[in-house]
């Protein structure tokens, strides 16, 4: 694994009104180039057999753009920025990697993406980041991808960062954490935990199995497992955020709303509409009261 040669953000001023420009002029360049990107996602296809949505990171650029202001970075008695250099294990999403550039920008901080998937697409978007926040003279360089690496390579030059940010499979990050000596968040996304009690919702499973296959999302199912053996093996290891119940029984609906400790559960419901990966950008800075006499 090679170090990452990016300037630290304390070297370099937050300018929220720079920042907005960047994103703006992505959104842009996305629009006026998307060939560039078009034979990114082609090259990847071959590899990794699923196809990246364009217009899906278009809509992304847009939302940002259009909803979301900045966080407060200062006032006279608070101080709001960022860890500083954010280290990314994922499976590579191409969204993710595009919402996870914007915050990180948004919320002063450099980026590094460890991922071995959709290199091509991952690599243009970072590139191009890159370059707008060059020519508009913010910093020459804030993000960067690495493909050639172990997780024992990461844990073991964990000091080059400030902060990990692991999505995926809650096990898989568990054994990671175990190993961390620096603050880390995770999110569940693509991983989904599903109880069957009643096989008579064939439709929405089918669909929810489809969206599945065609996403690379992975679904555990409970399907053969005892209603409070399930509630308390999710809950000792509080395995993923999303979690969802096919069953007509009320009682059992509210078992598993009033027992579960998830972030997110579905009763006889596709997950799948509007599932996308969300990040809170309060988790990717620091706050200093201030309290000074003189």
């Amino acid at each position: 694994m090679k170090t990452s040669s990016l300037k630290h953000p304390s070297t370099y001023n937050f300018k929220a009104s720079i920042v907005n420009e960047i994103i703006n002029k992505f959104g842009i360049f996305i629009e006026k180039s998307p060939e560039n990107f078009e034979k990114a996602i082609e090259k990847d296809l071959e590899k990794n057999k699923i196809k990246t949505d364009l217009e899906n990171l278009k809509n992304i650029a847009k939302t940002y753009k259009q909803n979301f202001p900045l966080l407060p970075n200062f006032t006279s008695t608070q101080i709001k920025d960022g860890f500083g250099n954010l280290c990314v294990m994922y499976d590579g999403n191409p969204a993710i990697t595009l919402k996870l550039l914007i915050s990180s920008l948004r919320t002063h901080n450099n980026i590094v993406f460890f991922t071995k998937n959709y290199i091509e697409i991952n690599t243009l978007l970072i590139e191009v980041f890159n370059m707008i926040s060059n020519d508009c003279k913010y910093v020459a360089k804030f993000a960067s991808l690495q493909d050639k690496f172990s997780n024992n390579e990461i844990i073991k030059k964990q000091n080059l960062f400030d902060l990990v940010i692991y999505v995926g499979d809650k096990r898989a990050y568990q054994s990671v954490q175990n190993k961390l000596r620096i603050p880390s968040i995770f999110n569940g996304y693509k991983v989904v935990d599903v109880y069957i009690e009643d096989k008579s919702f064939k439709e929405v499973l089918l669909n929810l199995d489809k969206h599945a296959y065609a996403n690379d999302i992975k679904v555990n199912y409970f399907d053969k497992t005892d209603l409070d053996d399930t509630i308390n093996y999710i809950n000792k290891y509080n395995l993923n955020d999303c979690f969802v119940v096919f069953t007509k029984n009320s009682k059992i609906a509210y078992k598993f709303i009033n027992s579960l400790k998830c972030k997110n559960v579905f009763i006889n419901k596709n997950p799948f509409v509007d599932y996308e990966f969300d990040i809170n950008e309060n988790q990717l800075v620091y706050t200093k009261h201030i309290k000074m006499k003189i």
